[in-house]
């Protein structure tokens, strides 16, 4: 068992709409558990007043409280790696745009966050199809498919696989010779944001995270996922090896 290390994967803060209780449980849980590996799967701000088709009102709002959350956050937890998600990569879309004032903004902000994961010694990785951590046999990615058919879609392309970005806790495993089993997360914030208000399959959503162990050498692996349940958090941090 000396070859195994523990592991765990937490993902989709979004800044300043991260659920608080749930940001304690991580919090709890790495301090219990003494992961080797700390990853953070993207999304670490919201980034609202970027997205496609943002309200008017979201469009107004600054994104000061947003930034200033997902940096305290990489302080406080220390991952030891990180992914780019999708809604971290609109500061960097502006900050390659010809926007005048807002780009030299968007600019300073992409400065900020590397010297941000500089500070705690983590090593990140862009949002792109490519951008992966992988372990032994196990890799972790920020997720490109959604909906309830995305543990089978990343399966299927990235293999035994760890994500965030649908905000559900799901798993698939291919039928394959060889293990091949894909896990999502669950999310670290609010279940309501607005933009999710009119749209049922939102209704999926749960706070969560993953904690495992793998083998780099041998590639086996083992991993839970951890989900709020009626508002409480049952983690498993002690494990017996039989």
């Amino acid at each position: 068992m000396t070859n195994m290390k523990r592991f765990l994967f937490c993902s989709d803060l979004h800044g300043d709409q991260a659920c608080e209780k749930s940001v304690k449980a991580v919090m709890a849980a790495t301090k219990d558990f003494k992961p080797h590996l700390k990853i953070f799967g993207g999304d670490l701000m919201d980034a609202r007043p970027l997205r496609r088709g943002a309200s008017r009102e979201e469009r107004a709002e600054g994104m000061q409280y947003d930034w200033r959350a997902g940096i305290k956050f990489l302080h406080e937890w220390q991952p030891t790696h990180a992914l780019m998600g999708n809604h971290d990569k609109r500061i960097y879309d502006l900050a390659e745009a010809s926007n005048g004032i807002e780009t030299e903004y968007a600019f300073k902000g992409t400065q900020e966050l590397e010297r941000a994961y500089a500070e705690v010694n983590c090593l990140w990785k862009p949002y792109h199809k490519r951008s992966v951590w992988k372990f032994g046999s196990l890799s972790f990615l920020h997720g490109f498919y959604h909906g309830v058919n995305a543990c089978r879609q990343h399966a299927n392309v990235y293999g035994n696989c760890i994500f965030g970005h649908i905000h559900a806790a799901d798993q698939y495993t291919a039928p394959c010779i060889k293990r091949r089993t894909s896990m999502s997360a669950g999310c670290l914030c609010d279940l309501d944001m607005k933009w999710s208000a009119h749209i049922p399959g939102t209704l999926r959503h749960n706070h969560g995270f993953i904690m495992g162990m793998i083998n780099e050498k041998t590639g086996a692996w083992t991993a839970w996922q951890v989900e709020e349940v009626d508002g409480k958090w049952h983690v498993p941090t002690k494990i017996k090896t039989i």
